[in-house]
């Protein structure tokens, strides 16, 4: 999904499985399977302000969206300071559809230390546009946690410690009772945190993975699970959204993905 200044970069599995990942629970699962994306019926989109078009003043018809997908996860903030100008306005939005929803931050340190700052800022816009983290329609909210673009490269971020990731996903269980969801990607935890995705165990896991043909998600080292929603396009085309999306889609059924929302620890 994009950052700040650029773009980004078996219809259910076994019930166990599942059903320990909605309670938040490890669950042990096998490497990734060859099921392509449309074996997978639940299916949703991301958005942030890079989705609105030239200048990016286009809205979204969210009534459009909501009649071909079932979630969507909005840009919220990166990092400390920055908030998606179109965060309150697609947010209320969205909320006055079907669609289960919930807020993402893209996770952006300037410091070995701003974890908390990180959390603070996010959880402040999120309620500012109206997320409970446990209403009607809302899914848990989303930690994005992937490359960030330094000097116009795609670079690990330089700044990047384990310690301030869970420092940021413990504040925002605090704040909404809910345990957030983690995006990423296996190739990220491998390269930029040393193989080491311990910190994501427990989390239910949205993972990315462009142009794999039938394959699906690699499992993130360390986390002991596979996914819960997987991100299999950056070039997708959708109703409602001008330009390309992002798609994704769900490992369960509607029922599985209710399940998932309107909920607190």
């Amino acid at each position: 999904m994009p950052s700040r200044s650029s773009v980004r970069v078996r219809l259910v599995s076994a019930a166990a499985t599942l059903g320990a990942a909605l309670a938040g629970l490890p669950a042990t699962t096998a490497p990734a399977h060859a099921a392509p994306p449309s074996a997978y019926s639940v299916t949703g989109v991301d958005t942030s302000h890079h989705n609105h078009g030239q200048g990016e003043k286009t809205p979204i018809d969210w009534r459009d969206v909501a009649t071909n997908h079932s979630f969507a996860f909005l840009k919220a903030t990166q990092g400390t300071r920055y908030t998606d100008p179109w965060l309150q306005r697609d947010y209320a939005a969205a909320a006055g559809t079907t669609l289960l929803r919930a807020p993402y931050h893209f996770f952006d340190p300037r410091t070995t230390d701003d974890g908390a700052a990180q959390a603070r800022h996010f959880v402040a816009a999120a309620r500012a546009a109206g997320y409970q983290g446990g209403g009607k329609g809302e899914l848990p909210p989303v930690l994005d946690i992937e490359k960030v673009r330094r000097n116009g490269r795609e670079v690990c971020p330089p700044e990047l410690r384990a310690q301030q990731v869970r420092i940021f996903l413990n504040e925002v269980e605090r704040s909404f009772a809910v345990r957030p969801i983690v995006y990423t990607r296996a190739s990220f935890v491998q390269e930029c945190m040393g193989g080491k995705g311990e910190v994501f165990t427990g989390h239910p896991l949205w993972l990315a993975r462009y142009r794999s043909g039938a394959n699906e998600p690699q499992q993130v080292p360390g986390a002991g699970r596979s996914w819960t929603f997987w991100q299999h396009t950056d070039e997708g085309r959708t109703p409602g959204i001008p330009g390309k999306s992002d798609l994704n889609v769900f490992r369960g059924s509607t029922a599985d993905l209710r399940a998932l929302a309107d909920r607190r620890r």
